[in-house]
């Protein structure tokens, strides 16, 4: 995969309800930005989902994921696929 993400795992609340996180690690990605455009006579938008296929299987919704550009967007959705030895990883979709 040609890009390096940085996954910084959920921890826990702290006494003031404010999440924190533990240790980064990083993992090989393949980051595609994603495009849809809606156009009519009322509508013209423009959005630019993008999801990332990650080659680790421990990540969760409340991680912090910070893609090679330095961006770090909110997750929206995490597939994880493990079936096939080797071939592990996570689809994540960002908001």
């Amino acid at each position: 995969m040609p890009h390096t993400v940085t996954i910084t795992p959920y921890s826990v609340k702290n006494n003031y309800g404010e999440d924190t996180f533990g240790t980064a690690r990083t993992a090989s990605a393949y980051v595609e930005p994603n495009t849809a455009l809606e156009a009519g006579m009322q509508v013209n938008e423009e959005h630019r989902p993008t999801s990332a296929y990650i080659a680790d299987t421990s990540i969760t919704v409340r991680d912090k994921i910070t893609l090679p550009d330095g961006s770090t967007p909110e997750v929206a959705a995490i597939e994880t696929h493990n079936v096939v030895a080797g071939l592990e990883h996570t689809v994540v979709r960002f908001r």
